[in-house]
């Protein structure tokens, strides 16, 4: 059987417009829009609709968080302890993070507003070298975001352990093809 082909940028950006006039306050058109918009570069256009997911996604109640918290936070743990000691005792300087989801500042600076992790700092690399700037080195994991993306604890769980695994080789110095040849994406 033949899948349809890929709709054209211009064509997704249409297919999302329209979802937008039927549904101007839902967050997962938005955020299709702002996706669109990044295809086709159009910077201004795709952090308008990220912010206004992201403003619609803080309103939504139906996420289901009940217990997620918790669960997010122990898997946090675990992987983290889980790490071989050389790794884990790098890692010391940096600090993670759980909060809902990326912050307002972040989505204004270009950030995805339903990103599961992100690193912010400096790498082990550049700490060891000296060359590291005077910030702080963290690892956020977005415990909203992730509750929303999977609906089972044995999902989430293994979301959650691969998230912070990304994030920690972020600071290791692994890029993102090094993340997909690890299965880390």
């Amino acid at each position: 059987m033949d899948e349809a082909p890929e709709p054209s940028p211009e064509e997704a950006l249409g297919e999302a417009l329209a979802w937008l006039a039927d549904e101007p306050d839902c967050a997962d058109a938005h955020y299709e829009a702002g996706l669109v918009y990044e295809e086709l570069g159009n910077e201004g256009e795709r952090r308008r609709h990220f912010l206004e997911a992201l403003r619609l996604d803080t309103l939504d109640a139906t996420t289901p968080l009940a217990g997620y918290e918790a669960i997010i936070c122990d898997q946090v743990e675990r992987t983290l302890s889980d790490l071989p000691a050389a790794f884990a005792e790098r890692l010391g300087a940096v600090t993670v993070l759980v909060q809902p989801r990326p912050s307002l500042p972040m989505v204004e600076e270009g950030l995805d507003p339903r990103l599961l992790g992100l690193f912010d700092g400096a790498t082990a690399e550049e700490l060891a070298l000296g060359d590291a700037p005077l910030v702080s080195t963290q690892i956020y994991i977005f415990s909203h975001n992730l509750a929303a993306s999977f609906e089972d604890e044995a999902s989430l769980r293994e979301e959650v352990t691969v998230t912070v695994l990304h994030e920690v080789g972020h600071f290791f110095g692994l890029d993102e093809d090094d993340m997909e040849r690890l299965g880390l994406d």
